[in-house]
């Protein structure tokens, strides 16, 4: 096995791909050096289903792999390969970005021929892992293989690679994982083998071919090729290392019966809190993944700092996507916005680092609302204000429990509170600290209780009863 394929099966964040999604299936800590070494036996024609993985772990031992995983809450998400260079193009019109080659339905030859021009000549591995500790982010996820079968590593089971194929002529995927980690971040890789446009065979799984040069059996492509690069619903070896590896985390999508570590949405926030197992949301700074030229639909940073937010409060991870150029720039509005989340997250990031979600089960018209354990047995609640009230205050219905302290987490200014018929009331500043969100910390001397909430604008009912509602214990 070669050294970069051994780095991939240790760092790699398996996928299996749906159709027209792009969330990976794991990520995962860095494998320990007591780790056994990776034996894998040659794949069995015709495998059966496989039965769901499971692992002989208590909840507290699966919760301890995922820590990491729970406390980080913010991951930069990077989509790069040859669809970079047609930049969204082909043959005068617009046809997509990261998925040109299916939507344009582009022959073989004419699609490898745009990888003479991804040449990654302004490619900085440590400019991206410094990007990614400047934003805020704890982890960082790459596609080394998407849909085009481009691989960004060097392979010796097929030349469609940046090595052999490209105008770069180096691995590419090595460089950004060891940049990554020296930052104290962690690092994971997307790999797709549902489907594969360029290697014979590898169309036929989940897309119809167009082009005779895809041709062939999914079946000889999955033990050929696919195996031997990374993880497979059919392959029983890699399901195996799932159990084997105790660093290893992965997520629902590698099918096959099983049920992962955590659950992905794709593009979508969760209305609501979902308690239980761990969840990552996967979303783009405008509207495509990889790089394309005329996409200038880029979010705010605003947007993008409510959407981490939200997406705290709902008890998840925001991994938040670039698509770099054909040359390894980052796009200047993508850099911007991250940095102003980088600064937002220096103020603030004890409201979403390490926290919880919310003990509200639906929105608050005001915003949103994480907490986290504090010593002593204590609870720290904290309100991510989007909508700064009138009045100076906002409501927390069904909560009846003064707090031992109430402050603004990264400015100065007054925040007292009352007991209402309706919940605790807190009051305000008069004018919001920051434009973005701004994030009050009220801490409690045990468990958040809320009780026989009244309801809130919109809503039918009461919220009812969450007492500690998501694992937050003093």
């Amino acid at each position: 096995m070669s050294t970069i394929l051994l780095i991939l099966v240790l760092l790699i964040v398996f996928s299996l791909s749906a159709f027209a999604e792009d969330t990976p299936a794991t990520t995962q800590d860095p494998a320990s050096p007591q780790d056994p070494p990776i034996r894998m036996a040659p794949p069995a024609a015709g495998l059966p289903a496989l039965p769901a993985v499971v692992r002989n772990e208590t909840p507290e031992q699966q919760e301890a792999r995922l820590k990491w995983f729970r406390e980080a809450r913010f991951g930069m998400f990077i989509h790069w390969g040859v669809y970079a260079v047609p930049a969204g193009f082909w043959q005068g019109r617009q046809v997509g970005a990261e998925w040109i080659m299916h939507q344009g339905k582009i022959p073989v030859a004419d699609y490898k021929a745009f990888a003479k021009d991804f040449t990654a000549a302004k490619y900085d591995p440590r400019a991206w892992a410094q990007l990614a500790a400047d934003a805020g982010m704890k982890y960082v996820v790459i596609t080394a293989k998407h849909h085009e079968g481009f691989t960004l590593y060097d392979s010796a089971h097929s030349d469609w690679n940046a090595v052999k194929a490209s105008g770069a002529k180096r691995d590419l995927l090595q460089p950004p994982a060891q940049a990554v980690r020296a930052k104290g971040l962690k690092f994971g890789a997307y790999y797709s083998q549902a489907q594969d446009w360029i290697n014979p065979g590898g169309s036929t799984g989940r897309a119809r071919p167009w082009d005779p040069a895809q041709s062939g059996d999914f079946d000889e492509y999955l033990a050929k090729i696919s195996l031997y690069q990374m993880t497979s619903q059919r392959a029983r070896p890699f399901f195996d290392l799932v159990t084997t590896y105790p660093h290893l985390i992965y997520n629902s999508r590698l099918g096959g019966g099983v049920l992962g570590d955590f659950r992905t949405s794709e593009q979508r926030i969760p209305s609501s809190v979902m308690l239980g197992r761990a969840l990552e949301v996967n979303m783009t700074i405008n509207d495509s993944w990889g790089y394309r030229s005329d996409d200038t639909n880029w979010k705010s940073s605003q947007q993008l700092i409510r959407n981490l937010s939200d997406i705290a409060s709902k008890d998840g991870n925001y991994l938040l996507n670039v698509g770099p150029t054909a040359e390894g720039e980052i796009p200047a509005p993508c850099v911007e916005r991250l940095l102003a989340m980088g600064r937002w997250l220096k103020g603030n990031g004890d409201a979403i680092y390490a926290t919880r979600g919310g003990p509200f089960t639906k929105p608050l018209p005001w915003g949103r609302t994480t907490q986290k354990a504090r010593p002593g047995g204590r609870i720290a609640l904290y309100l991510h204000v989007w909508e700064w009230p009138a009045d100076g205050n906002v409501l927390l219905p069904g909560l009846r429990q003064i707090p031992r302290s109430a402050r603004l987490l990264a400015r100065d200014g007054a925040v007292t509170s009352s007991i209402s018929p309706e919940g605790l009331v807190v009051t305000l500043p008069d004018a919001a600290p920051d434009p973005d969100v701004s994030v009050a910390a009220l801490e409690f001397d045990g468990a958040i209780e809320v009780r026989d909430a009244a309801p809130l604008p919109g809503d039918t009912g009461a919220s009812g009863t969450l007492a500690d509602p998501a694992g937050v214990k003093p």
